[in-house]
């Protein structure tokens, strides 16, 4: 009898591991299946995305320059950047919608603007159970392939959720996927010898062989290493040999600028570049903020949401709702204070905050935050467009610039079947007090 009763409960014990066997099998089966469908649903919708048309020769075509080692334009007209940030393609199966309006956000803006180069500073996809699927190698296809089918040139930074722990490739994998994935990318992995992946130039130079600006990209990683899965949102932030790196290549860039400069055969050419070009003026472009971008919104906050000392406000909100709203990481670097020392950058660019889209002169640089296109992270976003867009950057022959932060909700943005929002109140307490300063 006591053999038979536990014979019987370990019958009944198997046949509950085989249901949950099943059930687990079943729910896997379901998922890659469910994932499958999405992924060529969203691949369906961006093959049919047509090239951008440009106005005839007007799209400039980068060469890679062999004595650098990185992609270079030629021009002698004003150069124009888009920047993009935090779309958050999911291509799974809970984000098909949010991720059609995702793309149709930056298809639209991209084919109205005809920039001439994207830079997209990280969280492009989305890889984590809130999309339902943590394969970010189709998040990354789908992305590359919208991008490649619009013929506009872009480059990439990574952000903090491409490569989470739970998702299928590293960074590393995602990089050398993304590296050379067509003619219009112009990602570089960068030296082996500098952390993290994208730390790479593009420059910009005019006929003459002088380099007027130079687009540096930096990769701000993702998380501390006691968070690797960033629960509990420590941010990493970029590296001191990545900022030896950013001097000494731009240090040897203004070399190889003054060098030319000299080697001009015509004297009048020659006189015409003042001491103005001994420096290469450069924006550097990354995802997680810097904490002057901190700093400076804490001035400016402290002034009663006035321009003060060192500290000048050009645009925007802040308009993340929880402590510390600028969610940059807590680990000291110099990037800042090595920016100052080589007064080559004239401004940084970010993302990560969605909802903050502010631009600020502090100490002299530009600091500003992209708009997001974010329709699937943030609860409700999207819903809400106050924060949705892109920032366009104008670069001019003489180092000058133009920033302009661009609300997707514009009318020149404007199409048949548009999804309608609510253009929500980032930050009242800071509106108000603007309203009544003026």
């Amino acid at each position: 009898m006591v053999k038979k009763k536990k014979k019987k409960k370990k019958n009944i014990f198997l046949r509950i591991l085989f249901w949950i066997i099943g059930i687990i099998v079943c729910l896997v089966l379901f998922l890659l299946i469910a994932n499958a469908i999405s992924t060529i649903r969203d691949l369906n919708y961006v093959d049919k995305i047509k090239p951008v048309e440009y106005d005839t020769k007007a799209q400039l075509i980068p060469l890679l320059d062999e004595e650098t080692g990185f992609y270079t334009f030629t021009t002698n007209r004003q150069f124009k950047i888009m920047q993009l940030t935090d779309i958050h393609i999911g291509a799974g199966f809970l984000s098909v919608k949010n991720d059609k309006q995702a793309i149709k956000a930056v298809e639209t803006m991209v084919r109205r603007e005809k920039p001439d180069l994207v830079v997209v500073t990280g969280d492009a996809f989305f890889p984590v159970p809130q999309s339902g699927t943590f394969n970010n190698s189709h998040e990354l296809r789908v992305f590359a392939t919208m991008m490649n089918n619009l013929g506009v040139y872009w480059a990439y930074t990574f952000g903090n959720h491409e490569y989470q722990g739970f998702s299928f490739l590293s960074e590393a994998k995602l990089a050398e996927k993304l590296e050379g994935c067509s003619e219009y990318c112009l990602f570089q992995r960068g030296s082996e010898k500098v952390s993290g992946e994208g730390n790479y130039i593009i420059n910009v130079k005019n006929t003459d062989g002088v380099i007027t600006r130079s687009v540096v990209c930096l990769d701000s990683h993702a998380y501390m290493p006691e968070d690797k899965l960033g629960l509990d949102e420590k941010y990493d932030n970029i590296h001191s040999d990545q900022i030896e790196w950013y001097r000494n290549t731009l240090n040897s860039l203004d070399e190889s600028n003054r060098h030319t400069i000299a080697s001009l055969q015509d004297g009048a050419k020659r006189s015409k570049y003042t001491n103005d070009f001994s420096i290469i003026k450069s924006f550097v472009f990354f995802h997680i903020p810097l904490k002057e971008y901190r700093t400076a919104w804490n001035n400016y906050k402290a002034n009663h949401y006035r321009s003060k000392g060192d500290t000048t406000y050009i645009y925007g909100y802040m308009g993340e709702k929880k402590p510390p709203y600028i969610y940059c990481s807590e680990k000291d670097e110099n990037l800042f204070e090595t920016a100052q020392a080589l007064g080559s950058t004239q401004g940084f660019f970010c993302g990560h905050d969605h909802t903050n889209n502010f631009s600020f002169v502090y100490k002299g640089i530009r600091l500003t935050y992209g708009y997001s296109i974010d329709s699937l992270v943030y609860k409700n976003i999207k819903n809400l467009g106050s924060q949705r867009g892109c920032t366009l950057i104008y670069s001019m022959p003489n180092g000058k610039f133009r920033i302009i932060g661009e609300n997707y909700y514009q009318k020149k943005y404007d199409f048949e079947g548009k999804e309608k929002v609510t253009m929500q109140h980032l930050n009242a307490e800071q509106e108000k007090a603007q309203k009544n300063g003026k």
